[in-house]
């Protein structure tokens, strides 16, 4: 008997036969839906406006469609548009009880010749863990900061982020203890909880890329320079960390250094246009961006000075750990009011 793996050409071949693509159908393994659901299927088949999604055990089971249901319910809860997808599951059998339901359900069974011998993915997690830094998890959390509790569809829908994607990051804030639904409402209950949570996942100087030091009479003025320069080169700018969100807060953080988002290849070009010093005068901490942290940059407050998002900078302080505590809590306490 051949033992085949799911990465098998014989086993494409076989679903290729059965479902009848093209030769030309992107093939994706282990892979999530259009990157808008955490849950990771076997294969993800897109073949022109047709999309199959593929799962496979060598017996398939009642329990062996959770998956593929789960997904189901996600995109029909969110009005997707489901008419050009299909739900596979692919087995040598499947049991009465597993039959039934995949009939009721709109899920394919297709199967597999019984001198085959499939090797599962038993190390496959069945979703991508949701990190609450990463940019979608984020984007869903600074609103629900912004909105102070709302269901899981408001969130989506302001957001901007899919259903599927703001359901499993409240999911997550629920099991850390972070948040809560109470009467399908969800809301942020220790703030503290959330903040030791973004400290650990992503520490703000892991971003940290270069330091040059430049004579100014102080921080402000030097980060109106700056942003000067910057406009006039053409160049992407951003202040974030104690910089902004001592300019959003008002509140008195760090004057000896300011925080700067630049793309590491403007670093030099930067440096080349000011006196740059080996000692004293105001360190320019400069962080090498890991998202886009420019499209939605403002002023506020300080005509001229470029500042990355509340959200960014949210981020950011919560990231200094212990050192940007007080900053981040001020910076919560009137979040909301930084959104108009």
């Amino acid at each position: 008997m051949k033992t085949i793996s799911p990465y098998d050409p014989e086993l494409i071949s076989l679903l290729r036969t059965q479902l009848g693509f093209s030769n030309s159908a992107v093939i994706r393994q282990e892979s999530t839906f259009r990157d808008s659901y955490p849950i990771l299927f076997d294969q993800i088949i897109e073949d022109g406006t047709k999309t199959y999604i593929v799962e496979l055990k060598r017996v398939v089971r009642l329990d062996s469609l959770s998956q593929l249901g789960f997904l189901k319910l996600l995109l029909k809860d969110s009005a997707f548009r489901t008419s050009d997808i299909e739900f596979i599951m692919a087995g040598k059998r499947i049991t009465p009880e597993a039959k039934d339901a995949a009939e009721k359900t709109g899920i394919q069974f297709i199967k597999l010749p019984a001198d085959l011998n499939l090797e599962e993915g038993h190390g496959k997690p069945s979703t991508i863990p949701v990190k609450l830094t990463s940019p979608k998890s984020w984007q869903v959390i600074s609103h629900l900061l912004k909105m102070k509790e709302a269901s899981i569809r408001q969130l989506s829908i302001e957001s901007g982020v899919s259903y599927g994607w703001s359901h499993a990051t409240a999911k997550a804030l629920i099991s850390k203890g972070i948040a809560s639904d109470a009467g399908g409402r969800l809301r942020i209950v220790d703030i503290n909880k959330l903040i030791n949570g973004i400290a650990w996942e992503r520490p703000f100087e892991r971003l940290f890329a270069q330091e040059i030091k430049i004579a100014a009479k102080n921080a402000i003025v030097l980060a109106k320079e700056i942003c000067l320069v910057c406009d006039e080169q053409q160049i992407a700018c951003a202040f974030t960390s104690f910089t902004a969100g001592e300019i959003y807060t008002g509140y008195r953080a760090r004057h000896d250094s300011v925080y700067l988002y630049l793309d590491k290849k403007n670093i030099s070009e930067l440096a080349e246009m000011f006196d740059v010093r080996t000692e004293g005068e105001i360190a320019v901490r400069i962080y090498a961006p890991d998202r886009d942290v420019f499209k939605d940059r403002r002023t506020f407050s300080v005509e001229g000075v470029w500042l990355a998002s509340p959200a960014m900078v949210l981020l950011d302080c919560a990231g200094q750990g212990y050192a940007g505590r007080d900053l981040t809590q001020k910076l919560v306490e009137i979040y909301d009011q930084l959104w108009h």
